[in-house]
């Protein structure tokens, strides 16, 4: 169960990355990265978790540093609330 937490993680974050996203496109404002792809993002992140995963010794120490590594993916979503709730100026079309 250890090794799908990660994964779990990076998915749950890619996709309110993606929810976020798709709400402040409907309120007028825009993607700056106009190739913004949440299967690539996905697919980013799971081939570095899958890699750390392998090859990281299996301590307490490196699954934690694993589990950070997922956990960035949610900064995508924590910045798009903030742009929707005004807290960031954001780019309206």
């Amino acid at each position: 169960m250890r090794r799908i937490v990660p994964f779990l993680l990076s998915l749950g974050g890619v996709l309110l990355d993606y929810l976020t996203t798709r709400i402040g496109l409907s309120l007028g404002f825009y993607e700056v990265h106009p190739r913004y792809n949440p299967i690539l993002a996905l697919l980013i992140f799971w081939g570095a978790m899958g890699l750390l995963t392998v090859t990281l010794p299996k301590r307490k120490f490196w699954n934690f540093s694993i589990n950070g590594l997922a956990s960035v993916s949610y900064l995508g979503a924590i910045n798009n609330t903030l742009v929707i709730l005004g807290v960031f100026s954001g780019l309206v079309v």
